[in-house]
């Protein structure tokens, strides 16, 4: 039977879906929850530090530190092809502003395929025997509102 390990991660972040027929069209912001669950066999080796776990939530932590919380927070993610809001960022190095440029659409469907192919490399390269493995990630982009991209949905 596998066993689920699940570690979350909180960050601040704008966008703007281009194409929505309502009020997301307009630049705003949220306050996302992304959630990875990874599976794996429980680690056996007697005396380990992490002996009868699957990964030690800590480790899983500092993935979602670097490659989400890092990566997004405080930042403006925009589509390559919104030509109004690359407009309108132009010159944001010159100001220091965090851009995210991105080739997807930042709906939060978009954004949970992203990390997933993002962090699915990386839980892999963990381990050396493909112990564990990334198995879903929810994006939260309100408190009422959220995405589900689990493996093999690909």
């Amino acid at each position: 039977m596998p066993t689920f390990v699940t570690r979350q991660v909180e960050f601040d972040a704008g966008h703007r879906v281009p194409n929505h027929e309502s009020k997301c069209r307009n630049p705003h912001g949220h306050r996302y929850k992304v959630v990875a669950t990874v599976t794996g066999r429980l680690v056996d080796r007697s005396g380990a530090s992490d002996e009868g776990m699957v990964l030690d939530f800590g480790v899983l932590s500092e993935l979602l530190q670097f490659h989400v919380h890092d990566k997004y927070d405080h930042g403006f993610i925009v589509y390559e092809n919104d030509d109004v809001m690359q407009r309108l960022f132009w010159d944001a190095d010159d100001q220091n502003w965090k851009v995210i440029h991105v080739d997807w659409i930042p709906t939060a469907e978009n954004m949970a395929r992203a990390i997933f192919e993002d962090l699915y490399p990386e839980v892999v390269k963990m381990t050396d025997d493909g112990r564990v493995l990334l198995t879903g990630i929810e994006v939260w982009e309100t408190p009422k509102s959220m995405v589900s991209y689990w493996a093999g949905t690909q």
